[in-house]
């Protein structure tokens, strides 16, 4: 082995670490960057999956899309809400509507 080579093998084996640190750091900012722009949650939610998550029945979501207060989109046969249409409930909404229930 000659000088050269001793002296490539100790700088070599010096840079390792620290090639490998830094494709680390790229590789960990790359992987955040894909979960910020990747959403679990469909963009647009069948009527089933809508009523689970607002705990409505299906009857009644199909029931706001007629009426209008519920957006949604037709894709061929289907009907398909936007999860943005998915809000906390409004307490005054809620004792408004028991208010209209009791009255009925």
């Amino acid at each position: 082995m000659t000088v050269e080579e001793t002296i490539a093998g100790a700088v070599v084996a010096q840079l390792i670490p620290e090639i490998q640190r830094v494709v680390r750091a790229e590789l960990t900012a790359q992987a955040a960057s894909l979960r910020a722009h990747t959403t679990t949650e469909p963009e647009l939610l069948t009527v089933r999956q809508y009523a689970e998550r607002a705990n409505l029945s299906q009857c009644t979501v199909r029931r706001h899309i007629a009426d209008g207060s519920l957006p949604s989109t037709r894709i061929g046969a289907s009907i398909r809400i936007p999860s943005s249409a998915l809000r906390p409930a409004d307490p005054s909404e809620i004792a408004s509507m028991a208010r209209a229930a009791r009255s009925l």
